[in-house]
């Protein structure tokens, strides 16, 4: 039985780990990945007809359910293993907020060839089996993930791709975000999304030098 290992860390970097990591024999029926594209519907006024222009990629996202199994049929469990807390285990590494890193903990995924670097985004346990006292001995977990890089690695991806989809600028002595923005997107309004999108704490006063990542945004 191959094993799911989850890591969980305080950074979008993925260098600082919180915790130990969990490992969990798995046998899953179907794992899934989801990829998805949007677009934005260019049409002119009264027109029937009309494009669709590349907006953004959104995150990857990656799910899967798997059984945690105390009834001592497993060849790993222990006999002291309850599912209740392989459960509070998971939720303490996936789902509890980090005080650290401000939010709940990024995660990577390994799982035969499968390596995931995101953040949960559900979590649902059914419980299916029980003893007599009504302790539960089987459960179902069903894991969501969604994708996640820091603005660097984001750097990286864009740069080797056309820059009709994006542009990375060293901003030069003078120049302001708004103006970069005029004059990239002809929309100075879209200061704040590429502060965010950069993880600037705002849009003023950015050094000489700093290379900022304009992705493909459009006008509202």
């Amino acid at each position: 039985m191959e094993q799911l290992k989850l890591t969980a860390y305080t950074d979008g970097k993925f260098s600082a780990k919180n915790g130990n990591s969990l490992s969990i024999p798995m046998e899953p029926e179907n794992i899934r990945f989801g990829k998805e594209i949007v677009y934005r519907e260019d049409r002119q006024q009264g027109a029937v007809g009309g494009g669709n222009r590349f907006e953004k990629y959104r995150p990857e996202t990656l799910s899967f359910d798997f059984e945690i199994d105390c009834t001592g049929i497993v060849e790993e469990t222990q006999e002291n293993d309850k599912v209740y807390d392989k459960v509070d285990d998971l939720e303490k590494l996936l789902y509890v907020y980090n005080s650290d890193g401000h939010r709940p903990s990024y995660v990577i995924v390994c799982f035969a060839a499968i390596l995931f670097k995101g953040q949960l985004s559900r979590m649902n346990v059914d419980y299916t089996l029980f003893s007599e006292k009504g302790i539960p001995l089987r459960a179902t977990v069903s894991l969501a993930f969604v994708g996640f890089r820091c603005s660097e690695e984001e750097r990286k991806k864009f740069h080797k791709q056309s820059p009709d989809m994006s542009r990375l600028i060293t901003v030069k002595e003078g120049e302001t975000l708004p103006y970069l923005c005029h004059r990239i997107y002809g929309d100075s309004l879209l200061v704040r999304q590429v502060a965010k999108f950069n993880n600037l704490g705002g849009f003023r006063n950015i050094p000489a030098g700093t290379e900022l990542l304009f992705p493909p945004l459009k006008k509202e």
